[in-house]
Formats: structure tokens, sequence, C-alpha cells
């Protein structure tokens, strides 16, 4: 009785690596958009802390160097927290099409996959056929070689 073997287990393989690394792919970007909007949300924090700061010193009496200071740092920041939100829109696009190629990796491997099984099923059968076969062979050949009685 010969072994099973899957004649595509190269290629079942070869998307199983690949849907693998579609995976740590969607991982790294998902790891990337978390520490850019970290990094927004600490602009946006730092931002709302510098308004405040400058509206209370507004009300105890701004001066002029208060001005000079606040304002263009102000501005600063929120020019730094529009190309943030920029960055974290783009990674935001990086992370669906890295989820959009997994997800099709992951349809090639698991067709891949159902193929094999379907394979070993047929492989089963067959084998269980060649048996039922032979053991009719067998109650075949038993019946014709007992003697016979003649009653």
């Amino acid at each position: 009785m010969k072994k099973y073997r899957f004649n595509l287990e190269a290629v079942l393989q070869q998307r199983k690596l690949i849907h693998e690394q579609k995976a740590r792919e969607f991982s790294a970007a998902m790891h990337q958009l978390q520490v850019e909007a970290r990094r927004l949300s600490e602009f946006r924090c730092q931002q709302s802390e510098t308004l405040s700061a400058f509206r209370k010193k507004k009300q105890d009496g701004l001066t002029v160097r208060d001005s000079v200071l606040y304002l263009p740092y102000l501005d600063r920041l929120a020019e730094a927290e529009k190309a943030q939100a920029a960055v974290v829109a783009e990674v935001e696009t990086r992370v669906k099409a890295a989820g959009k190629a997994l997800e099709h990796a992951r349809v090639q491997y698991e067709i891949m996959e159902k193929m094999k099984e379907k394979s070993r099923q047929t492989y089963n059968d067959q084998l269980k056929h060649e048996e039922n076969r032979f053991l009719d062979e067998i109650s075949t050949m038993r019946y014709e070689s007992a003697p016979k009685s003649n009653g």
C-alpha cells in the first residue's frame, strides 16, 4: 500500500509562507499606526496644554514678550499636528491595504488546505474501495473453493 502524497505540497507551503509574511506585514503596519496615533495624541495634548497656559497668561495680563513666544509656538504645534494627522491617515491606508493582502493570502492558503483535504479523502476512498474489492475477491475464492455438499 502506497503512502499518501499531496502533489501540490510545494504550492501549499509557498502559500503558507506568503500568508505568514502578510500577517507580519499587517502586524508591523498596525504597530506603526499605534505609534503614529500616539504621537498625534501627544501633539494634541501639548497643543491643548500650551493653549490653556496662553489663555491663563492672557487673563493674568499678557505681555508682548509672551505673545511673541506663544503665538508662533502654537502655530508650529498646529502645523505639526496637521502633518502628523496626514501621517496617521497614510498609515491607516497602509493598514487597510495590508489587511486586504492578508485576507487574500489567507483565502488562497485555505483553498489549498481544502484541496489537500479533499485529495486525502479521495485517496482514502480509493483505498477503501480497493480493500473492499480485495475482500470480495477473497470471499469469492473461498466460496468457490469450499467443498460443495450435495444434500
